[in-house]
């Protein structure tokens, strides 16, 4: 195994140094292989993770934070060197969205989906990207974006009433959950606040409602 991801574990944490001339696939796939390698001696633990050695991107630091949850039963606490607002986007993201789904047998997908693409699966899905303007994703179970939702997405597509859909951030757009149908934006019955904050949508009383993950995944969901 190559030296372009090295992991150093610290009381309460651990630190991972990159390679700053190594492309971002080759360090991807090799942080995945000894995440894996390593989970057992992690366990559950709750750390601080921190970066060092190259200058990450917001999309490639999502990425790598991603196979943590995805590899790891690691409980991310906090991460040194994330401005405020995206740490606590990422820690929702990570110790909310992705556990659940990850139960759920989760299919994860990297990348964004594009203008006029289609993604399906009769499974739950965790997307490592956003979900563009003109893109349409279909799960039979819940839908994880760990990026922003401008497209159309329908989770519980065989009429699942129980599955859910949480993104880093929505923008104006339709969602579909199982046999509900809701506009969300503005201009619609369920209002989205400006800023961007890690949301939850779900259907509730047979109506599908939209959250802040700040408050919480509800119980009726997680049960």
């Amino acid at each position: 195994m190559n030296n372009t991801v090295l992991i150093k574990s610290f009381k309460n944490g651990i630190n991972i140094k990159l390679d700053p001339n190594a492309d971002f696939e080759t360090i991807y796939d090799e942080f995945r292989e000894k995440l894996t390698a390593s989970a057992k001696f992690f366990a559950d633990a709750s750390l601080v993770i921190s970066f060092e050695g190259r200058e990450l991107t917001d999309e490639e630091e999502i990425h790598l934070l991603s196979l943590i949850s995805m590899c790891t039963d690691i409980k991310v606490s906090c991460i040194v060197g994330m401005d405020e607002r995206r740490e606590l986007q990422y820690i929702k993201a990570a110790n909310g969205m992705s556990s659940s789904a990850r139960e759920s047998n989760a299919r994860f997908y990297k990348g964004s989906i594009k203008a006029g693409e289609t993604l399906e699966t009769d499974s739950s899905l965790i997307i490592l990207g956003d979900v563009n303007p003109g893109g349409t994703v279909n799960a039979s179970g819940n839908i994880v974006i760990l990026g922003t939702l401008y497209g159309h997405v329908h989770a519980g597509c065989f009429g699942n009433n129980s599955s859910f859909v949480t993104a880093l951030d929505i923008k104006p757009t339709r969602v579909r959950i199982g046999d509900h149908s809701e506009a969300i934006g503005m201009k619609s019955g369920i209002l989205l606040k400006n800023k961007a904050v890690p949301k939850i949508i779900y259907v509730e009383n047979d109506r599908i409602t939209a959250k802040d993950l700040n408050a919480g995944i509800p119980d009726t969901i997680m049960s």
